[in-house]
C-alpha cells in the first residue's frame, strides 16, 4: 500500500511529537512547582521591634543597634521557577554590587546550589546596608520570593565610645535581654513593642515575610537622652586612669553632678585587669559599699552643731596625736600631731582623735540621737540613682549587737559604717545646694520621632539641717584646702571646698603596720562660692610605696577635673571670686576700695597696660577684665610669670593681654 504526501504526514507527526513533548514538560514543571510549594510552611512570626538608642545630653551616642546582613540563596526554589538567563543576570548584579568575585564564580555558586538542591546556599556574609539596598533595588530581587534569595539580619548592640561608661550604660545578653545599667533600668522604654507578621518558612531555608491580614506592625523603642557628658566623661575618666596607672591601685571611681540639678554629667569605673590595664568591669561607684573614713567627719560636725550650742571656734584636745579610746585594741593616731586646737582646725587637718573624743563626749549617753542624725542628712536610705544595684546604706545603732564602746568614736571618722561613693557624694552635694538634698539622676528625656517626653521621677527633696550649721560647715570644707590635707589646690584659679579621706581598709586583720591597704579619697564642689559641680574621686589599694594618702593620691585627680571644666567652660567662673578671696584673708574693705588700691599700686594708667607680673592669676584676671582689657592665659594655672606686652607700653586696642604661667 503506497501512501500519498509521505512528507506532509512526517511534518504532521514531529509536529504532534513536539507539543505532546511541550505538554510533558510543562506538566513536569507544575509537578515541580507543586511539590515546592507543598514543602512550604506558612508561620506567624514574632517581628522584634527596633530598639531605642541611647544618647548623651547633647545628642551624641551612647548605645546603639547595628544590623549586619547574610544572603543565601535557595536553590530548589530557583530549580523550580528561576530562568537560565535570569540566574546569568543575577551573577553579574552581585559581581558589579560586592566586586569580590567574578561574574563566572557567582553563577557557579548559583548552579551548585541548583544542582545540589541547596536550600541555604552562602552567598555573602556582613553585607551591608547600602549593597543589600542596591540588591533589593534589582530587578531579580522582585520576582516571586525575591527569586529565591534569602537575607538574614543580625543585631547587635555597639557602644560608640567603646568602654567609657560601659557599666552605666549598659549591655545586653544574647537574647537581647539587659544585663544592668541603663540598657536594664530603661529596658521597657528601650525595647519597644514587638509585632507579628507571616512568613513562608522551611527548616534550614530561611524565611521570607509575606503581607496578610493577620500582621501586626512593631512599634520602634524610644529612644534614652542621658545627663551624661561625652567630654566631661574623657576629662573625668583619664584623670582618674592616670593616676590608677601612677599609684598601681587596684581600680577607682571618680562621679562628677550638678549641683542645683543632680544630673549625672560623668561616671567613671575603672579596675585592674590584665597586664596591668584598666577597664570599666564594675560600677564600683554605685553598687560597692565602703567605709568612707574621713570623709564622714563633715556629717559628724554637722549633728554636733545642729544639736547643741557649739560653734566651729570650739575647742577639743587632739592628744598631740595619739590617743587609745577605751575598749579600743589599738590606739589611734593622726598624721598630723596637734594638741588643743578649734573644731575649724581639728577638721582642716582630719584629726581623727579631736572628732572622735568630740562625738564620743557630747553623745555617750545618747547614741541614738547621734545616729538619728545621719538619717536626716540623708545617709541612711538607699539612693534613688536610676540604676539598679544600689545597696541599702549600712548605719549600726546602739541596739546592735555588734556596738560597742568605740562605736560611737569610730563611727564619728568613718569606721563601722557602710556607703556607696555615690552616697557620700550625694550628701556633699546638699551641702554645696545650701542642705537641699537632691537624687542624683542619670535618664533625662525619651524621644520618639520629633516628640520628647520628660521622664517623671520623685523631685521631693528635703533640707538636712539649719541653714546657720550650713554655713559653718561650709567654711570648714574652704579650710581643708586654705590650710589642711587640701592645701594642693589652692592654686586653682577658683575656690574649692572638699574632705580628703584615707581609710585602712583591713585594720581588723593586721598583723602590723606594713600589711595595711588604703582607699583615698577626695569629695568636694567648685567653685565655693557659687558652686557648679560636685565631684568625688576613691582610689582602691594604691601602692604604699608610693603614697596613699587621699591628699597625695586622690586630690591630683580632683585638681585635674576641676581645672580641665574650669578652662572648657570659658574661665567663666572668675566673677566674685577675688571679692570672697578678700574676705578669706580677712581684708575688711569693700571690693571697690580693693579695686582702687590695686590700680594705685599698679600705677593704673588706662593708655598704657599695666603689670601684673608676680600676681596670681586670678587675681590678674580679675582686675584686667573688670578694666575692659581682652586677656588670654598660655600655660597652667597659678602666678603669672610673663605678660606681652609688657607694661607701660601704649594700649592697643585690637591686641589683647597675654599672660603666660
Amino acid at each position: 500500500m503506497s501512501i500519498k504526501n509521505p512528507f506532509r504526514l512526517t511534518l504532521i507527526t514531529v509536529l504532534i511529537l513536539l507539543f505532546a513533548w511541550s505538554i510533558i514538560i510543562k506538566i513536569i514543571n507544575v509537578i515541580s512547582t507543586n511539590e515546592y510549594a507543598e514543602q512550604q510552611e506558612i508561620v506567624q512570626l514574632i517581628v522584634p521591634a527596633n530598639r531605642g538608642n541611647i544618647y548623651s545630653y547633647d545628642n551624641k551616642l551612647l548605645a546603639v543597634t547595628s544590623s549586619t546582613h547574610d544572603l543565601y540563596f535557595d536553590g530548589l526554589y530557583a530549580k523550580a521557577t528561576v530562568k537560565k538567563s535570569d540566574l546569568e543576570i543575577l551573577s553579574i548584579q552581585l559581581s558589579q554590587i560586592f566586586r569580590d568575585k567574578s561574574s563566572e564564580d557567582y553563577l557557579f555558586i548559583l548552579r551548585k546550589a541548583i544542582s545540589k538542591n541547596n536550600r541555604y546556599a552562602l552567598i555573602k556574609r556582613n553585607v551591608s546596608f547600602n549593597k543589600l539596598k542596591s540588591l533589593k533595588e534589582s530587578q531579580y530581587f522582585k520576582n516571586p520570593l525575591q527569586g529565591g534569595l534569602i537575607i538574614e539580619t543580625n543585631l547587635s548592640r555597639e557602644k560608640p565610645n567603646g568602654n567609657s561608661a560601659a557599666r552605666t550604660i549598659g549591655d545586653l545578653y544574647k537574647d537581647k535581654t539587659p544585663k544592668y545599667g541603663l540598657e536594664y533600668s530603661y529596658n521597657a522604654e528601650l525595647m519597644g513593642q514587638d509585632g507579628k507578621s507571616s512568613f513562608i518558612k522551611k527548616p534550614g531555608a530561611g524565611k521570607i515575610k509575606i503581607k496578610d491580614g493577620h500582621s501586626i506592625e512593631s512599634r520602634d523603642g524610644q529612644d534614652l537622652i542621658t545627663t551624661l557628658d561625652l567630654d566631661l566623661q574623657d576629662i573625668v575618666e583619664q584623670a582618674l586612669l592616670r593616676q590608677l596607672e601612677i599609684y598601681k591601685a587596684d581600680f577607682g571611681t571618680a562621679i562628677l553632678m550638678e549641683v542645683k540639678t543632680g544630673r549625672i554629667k560623668s561616671i567613671s569605673n575603672l579596675k585592674k585587669v590584665q597586664n596591668n590595664k584598666y577597664a570599666e568591669i564594675l560600677n564600683f561607684g554605685v553598687s560597692l559599699q565602703l567605709e568612707p573614713g574621713s570623709t564622714i567627719k563633715l556629717a559628724s560636725l554637722m549633728a554636733y552643731l545642729e544639736d547643741s550650742d557649739g560653734n566651729i571656734e570650739d575647742t577639743i584636745d587632739c592628744k598631740n596625736g595619739q590617743y587609745q579610746f577605751r575598749g579600743s585594741p589599738i590606739p589611734t593616731k593622726d598624721s598630723k600631731k596637734l594638741g588643743v586646737v578649734t573644731l575649724k582646725e581639728a577638721f582642716a587637718h582630719s584629726s581623727n582623735i579631736g572628732i572622735g573624743r568630740l562625738i564620743k563626749d557630747y553623745y555617750k549617753n545618747r547614741p541614738e540621737k547621734f545616729i538619728q542624725r545621719f538619717y536626716n542628712f540623708g545617709l541612711g536610705t538607699k539612693s534613688k540613682i536610676d540604676l539598679s544595684g544600689a545597696p541599702e546604706p549600712i548605719i549600726p545603732a546602739p541596739n546592735d549587737k555588734h556596738w560597742s564602746g568605740i562605736s560611737l568614736p569610730w563611727m564619728s571618722f568613718g569606721y563601722g559604717i557602710n556607703l556607696t561613693t555615690l552616697d557620700i557624694l550625694t550628701f556633699y552635694n546638699a551641702v554645696a545646694n545650701d542642705g537641699n538634698l537632691i537624687h542624683p539622676y542619670l535618664g533625662s528625656f525619651f524621644r520618639e520621632g520629633s516628640d520628647i517626653h520628660t521622664i517623671n521621677r520623685d523631685d521631693i527633696s528635703h533640707t538636712i539641717c539649719s541653714k546657720s550649721t550650713i554655713e559653718k560647715v561650709k567654711i570648714l570644707l574652704k579650710e581643708v584646702v586654705h590650710i589642711g590635707t587640701g592645701k594642693q589646690l589652692i592654686d586653682l584659679p577658683f575656690s574649692v571646698s572638699g574632705k580628703t579621706g584615707t581609710t585602712v581598709k583591713n585594720y581588723t586583720n593586721l598583723n602590723d603596720d606594713n600589711d595595711k591597704q588604703y582607699q583615698s579619697s577626695f569629695v568636694g564642689f567648685f567653685p565655693s562660692e557659687k558652686p557648679q559641680y560636685s565631684c568625688i574621686v576613691l582610689i582602691d589599694n594604691p601602692d604604699k610605696n608610693i603614697g596613699y594618702y587621699g591628699s597625695v593620691v586622690a586630690i591630683p585627680v580632683f585638681k585635674e577635673i576641676a581645672h580641665k571644666i574650669y578652662v572648657k567652660e570659658g574661665l567663666e567662673w572668675s566673677t566674685d571670686l577675688y571679692t570672697n578671696s578678700v574676705k578669706r584673708d580677712s581684708i575688711k574693705l569693700s571690693f571697690l576700695n580693693i579695686e582702687n588700691e590695686l590700680e594705685n599700686k599698679l600705677n593704673f594708667n588706662k593708655k598704657k597696660y599695666p603689670n601684673v607680673v608676680g600676681m596670681h592669676i586670678r587675681d590678674a584676671l580679675q582686675l584686667l577684665e573688670n578694666a575692659g582689657y581682652n586677656v588670654i592665659i598660655k600655660g597652667d594655672f597659678g602666678i603669672v610669670k610673663k605678660q606681652y606686652p609688657k607694661s607701660s607700653s601704649p594700649v592697643r586696642n585690637d591686641l589683647a593681654i597675654t599672660l603666660f604661667i
